[in-house]
């Protein structure tokens, strides 16, 4: 497994190639690591407060990671 997390000011849902992976911060908003398989993936973020991010989708390839220290994948409410 591999790990990633989704680094946005906001708190959203993450989407690993269109499923649902749970929001990207915790109830106490700390980010979240999230699991997937290696390889290359779709990761999207969708705002909880009705805003977008930015940017949509990001193609990332994610391997080579742990817990400790998971790929981050930026996105920006807008």
């Amino acid at each position: 497994m591999e790990y990633f997390v989704c680094r946005c000011r906001g708190i959203g849902e993450v989407f690993v190639d269109g499923v649902s992976q749970g929001t990207n911060k915790d109830a106490d908003g700390k980010v979240s690591v999230k699991l997937c398989n290696p390889g290359l993936h779709i990761i999207s973020l969708r705002c909880q407060n009705g805003g977008n991010c930015v940017p949509k989708t990001v193609e990332v390839n994610i391997c080579d990671t742990d817990p400790i220290c998971p790929k981050e994948v930026h996105f920006r409410c807008s």
